[in-house]
């Protein structure tokens, strides 16, 4: 069972890497600014159910198939530094006037996604997992 202690640790952790720049916040203020806060909702709410997912698949075990096979972090590394050139390059473009009425806003479901892609979410993952799998051993 998890103490106060550990869940206060926890949850301060968290929040102060909710609200650290990151790949997320980046997309969100470009959203907001471009499709304004009704279209990117579901784009908001979408992050931290796929953050609560990933942490979920990460205490459950995902953090042995790093061990077992740790070439995927190495690809995963790749993965992730390619596909934010990709979102940066699409974020700068977005602000063209010849763009303006094109584009949309991620959906529920994409934003859900882009935490299993996001480096930093998959920091704190790994980073939630090891503290409450060391509080239980």
């Amino acid at each position: 069972m998890i103490t106060f202690a550990l869940f206060s640790a926890l949850s301060t952790f968290y929040f102060t890497m909710f609200f650290t720049p990151g790949p997320n916040n980046a997309m969100l203020t470009a959203s907001g600014m471009k499709f304004g806060f009704v279209k990117t909702l579901p784009h908001l709410i979408g992050i931290p159910l796929g953050h609560i997912i990933q942490i979920g698949l990460t205490c459950f075990g995902l953090a042995n198939l790093f061990l077992i096979y740790p070439q995927i972090q190495y690809y995963m590394k790749i993965l992730c530094f390619l596909y934010l050139l990709y979102l940066s390059w699409q974020m700068i473009g977005s602000f063209s006037l010849s763009k303006k009425d094109t584009g949309r806003p991620l959906k529920f479901y994409e934003a859900s996604l882009f935490q299993f892609v996001n480096p930093k979410a998959w920091s704190i993952a790994i980073a939630v997992a090891s503290e409450i799998v060391r509080a239980h051993v």
